[in-house]
């Protein structure tokens, strides 16, 4: 409902929105990006696109926190493309966490679940299917750099990753 009420231009919704995810979104954007300066702009970014993008949403294809972290995912992408070489972009996995600790117990529960499912999905993957998962989505590498990085060709990997996201959403709807 949330989405609805932004797409008719409810600035009121789009800030309950903010107040439900923006941790979450904040929390993939710092793993992500090389501090919480880039995490808060591109945080800023995404939340501005969910305003201008709401009315796209469709809940058939999936909760609205997906979409938005997949809105936020792409943003932290297009972030780091922009500005320059990789290696100063990148963060620790433990410094992320940090920021994390201060959140609800019972949302930390419920979020470590929901990546314990993920997680045992993954490791259930071909590992050709994984290891490009893995670099796309926790990676934040385009296609494109996936296949310069692993020396595979681009129509090998799109479809690794095709097959990998099929699988893991068939698994994770079986598991429901």
């Amino acid at each position: 409902m949330l989405v609805e009420r932004i797409a008719r231009g409810d600035a009121e919704a789009l800030g309950e929105l903010y107040d439900r995810y923006g941790r979450v979104a904040f929390g993939m954007l710092y793993r992500m990006l090389p501090g919480p300066e880039a995490a808060e702009e591109v945080a800023q970014d995404a939340f501005h696109a969910v305003w201008r993008r709401a009315g796209s949403f469709r809940p058939e294809r999936g909760a609205v926190r997906t979409w938005l972290l997949a809105i936020c995912r792409n943003a932290a992408i297009d972030w780091r493309r922009t500005r320059g070489k990789r290696n100063e972009r990148e963060v620790s996995m433990d410094s992320a966490g940090e920021l994390l600790a201060e959140g609800k117990v019972d949302e930390r529960v419920l979020d470590a679940l929901a990546a314990e499912r993920v997680r045992k999905a993954v490791a259930e993957l071909p590992a050709e299917q994984r290891d490009v998962l893995s670099l796309a989505f926790w990676g934040g590498y385009s296609q494109s750099e996936i296949a310069a990085r692993t020396n595979t060709p681009l129509g090998t990997v799109k479809s690794r990753v095709r097959l990998g996201m099929t699988k893991l959403r068939q698994r994770l709807v079986d598991e429901r």
